[in-house]
């Protein structure tokens, strides 16, 4: 009897708990199933445009997208699931890689609300579709910031052309579900991120720079007189750990230190005793040498030649002088091996502002590294250089000398369309205002010495006497072409509204300059001839040009096949899979950037989604 009493009371609530699991369950599919209804109802009011008819705007890419992602989905909602949250949680927390900021994206918020699931707590229908689409949004909006960067660069300089790369909602949309269907949410933002060489080198050259700057950075060379090789001084064992902190110098063995400083030794007692007999013949050309040898030999260094022990670590000797030219090289500077203020400046940067300049190109790589033409000639601004790229690999590279800071290079895109051969130059007018007004009204000369003619309104060739230089009125100057003139033998073209284009030079002394900011916006080209070659390689008619050009007179090709061409600025080049290099910003466009780039989202993110 006792035995089926408890029996009965195991059968009961054996009953009685799985009447509990599926009331239990059949609740839980009310409240997807109203969860799913409410979803619906607040995306498909979002594909709805609001406001007055007559100004309403058209439904955003970003809001179609959001609607795309659910209807592909029967609006069944994706972030009530644990795992696929936190999939998207660790992806968002990679974009530190990136140089983007994880909490733009709600990262705090989400973490919350992975705890609240992992919990079972569940809020209202009305707070878990807010919660849902904060979540959705943060994934879209990370898609379209890898995409085409944080920063949106038609804000921040109103003469950009270039048109960023579209995300098709519909192809957004599918990105998107094939992350969640996969868990893999990381791996979709791999494959949106630029796939460019570039880019890695970029995010390698951020870990190591992030890494140097949690360690403490670098030591800063303190203010003081020029550093040269072979001086002996304590500023010289700084220089050497702040070059060895970055790999830009490697040490040698210690048989080869030893080496190189007794050769430093050696010269510096050389140049002493030479500084003596100089000084007791009382030669006054030795005395200009004697002055010359103190400046580049530190007092130290001639006592260095006695018996007393050097610090081998505070010798300048050869191998520091290869690896501060070819950090001076690097930055763009003169390479002379020598710690002048440029190169002090450079060297004392702090490694906190290396990786904020390395996170504001990382930005601009994603404007513009999408979809690189196999065929591209592509203008470095910052870096002073060209390179004509064909078929994907590089064809051709020369130095180019760019706009001033007042007078700045743009940043535009267009094709090369023509080729002007022994072009003539008229005038700007920004030229004509601020630079060769005022010579004139000194001397008229200059025209004459400068090949320059007067014309009026309908072209007719004025007497420069005749003219009231002070209020010329509507007069162009134009320059005929020949040896000296100012756009040299010929004129590479491309329709943009800013005048610009490339160009040879008389002025071919400045190239040599490390840091070549000397035009007034247009790009004068080293070795612009052979760029012409290549460019009218494929014309049928190139030899009939190569005469026109040797010829003197002024002619017109036309490309057969026009070339893409970008003008571009960045700071920090790739240099390999494992180095960058960082410019001089020369147009101080970087702190904007970084501002940008620096400023935070505003939470929530559903705005986004509303606009």
């Amino acid at each position: 009897m006792r035995l089926l009493l408890t029996l009965g009371l195991v059968i009961s609530l054996s009953v009685t708990a799985q009447d509990a699991r599926e009331t239990d369950t059949s609740l839980r599919g009310v409240a997807n199933s109203l969860l799913v209804q409410a979803l619906e109802s607040r995306v498909l009011a979002l594909q709805v445009p609001v406001g007055d008819p007559l100004s309403i705007k058209p439904v955003s890419p970003v809001a179609q997208a959001v609607g795309s992602f659910y209807e592909q989905r029967g609006y069944q909602p994706v972030w009530t699931d644990p795992v696929r949250l936190q999939a998207l949680i660790e992806a968002l927390e990679g974009l530190v890689a990136d140089g983007l900021e994880p909490e733009d994206y709600s990262v705090t918020f989400l973490r919350q609300m992975h705890d609240q699931l992992q919990i079972d707590r569940q809020p209202p229908a009305s707070e878990q579709v807010e919660w849902e689409l904060l979540a959705t949004n943060a994934y879209l909006r990370a898609l379209y910031h890898l995409f085409n960067g944080k920063v949106n660069p038609a804000g921040l300089d109103p003469q950009w052309n270039f048109e960023l790369n579209e995300l098709s909602p519909l192809v957004v949309a599918g990105l998107m579900n094939e992350g969640v269907e996969s868990s893999r949410i990381a791996d979709i933002f791999a494959q949106t991120r630029p796939q460019h060489p570039a880019y890695a080198s970029l995010k390698a050259g951020l870990a190591r720079y992030r890494q140097l700057a949690a360690a403490g950075g670098w030591p800063s060379l303190p203010a003081g007189p020029t550093l040269k090789p072979c001086m002996i001084d304590p500023q010289v064992s700084f220089l050497r750990q702040r070059l060895l902190a970055t790999g830009d110098y490697l040490p040698v063995s210690p048989h080869e230190q030893d080496e190189a400083v007794a050769k430093c030794i050696a010269a510096n007692s050389a140049s002493a005793q030479a500084s003596s007999a100089a000084s007791s013949e009382g030669d006054a050309s030795a005395d200009a040498v004697v002055t010359s040898v103190a400046a580049s030999t530190d007092s130290s260094s001639a006592s260095s030649s006695s018996a007393a022990p050097v610090n081998s670590d505070e010798v300048f000797d050869e191998y520091l002088v290869a690896a501060v030219k070819q950090f001076q090289r690097d930055q763009y500077l003169d390479d002379d091996g020598a710690i002048g203020p440029a190169t002090r400046a450079a060297l004392n940067v702090s490694a906190q502002s290396r990786v904020d300049q390395i996170r504001v190109n990382l930005d601009r790589a994603r404007w513009l590294l999408h979809n690189i033409p196999d065929d591209l000639l592509l203008v470095d601004i910052a870096g002073f250089k060209i390179t004509y790229f064909k078929g994907g690999k590089e064809a051709w590279r020369s130095r180019v000398q760019v706009g001033m800071s007042y007078r700045t290079t743009p940043v535009f895109k267009s094709e090369v369309n023509y080729i002007t051969l022994n072009p003539t130059w008229t005038v700007p007018p920004t030229i004509l205002r601020k630079d060769i007004l005022p010579k004139l009204r000194k001397d008229l000369n200059y025209l004459r010495e400068h090949n320059i003619r007067v014309l009026d309104s309908n072209g007719k060739q004025l007497d420069p006497a005749t003219i009231d230089w002070n209020r010329p009125g509507n007069v162009t100057l134009r320059q005929d072409a020949g040896p000296d003139a100012a756009l040299g033998k010929a004129v590479i073209r491309f329709p943009n509204p800013y005048s610009v284009y490339l160009h040879d030079t008389p002025h071919q002394k400045l190239f040599n300059k490390s840091q070549r900011a000397f035009s007034s916006g247009c790009i004068r080209v080293e070795r612009a001839l052979e760029l012409v070659d290549l460019l009218l390689s494929e014309n049928p008619d190139w030899n009939s040009s190569r005469i026109a050009l040797a010829s003197g007179k002024t002619r017109n090709v036309t490309l057969v096949k026009r070339v893409p061409i970008m003008l571009a600025y960045w700071t920090v080049d790739a240099v390999s899979e494992s180095k960058v290099a960082f410019k001089p910003d020369i147009y101080a466009r970087d702190g904007a950037v970084l501002a940008a780039l620096n400023q935070r989202v505003n939470q929530p993110l559903l705005s986004v989604i509303t606009e």
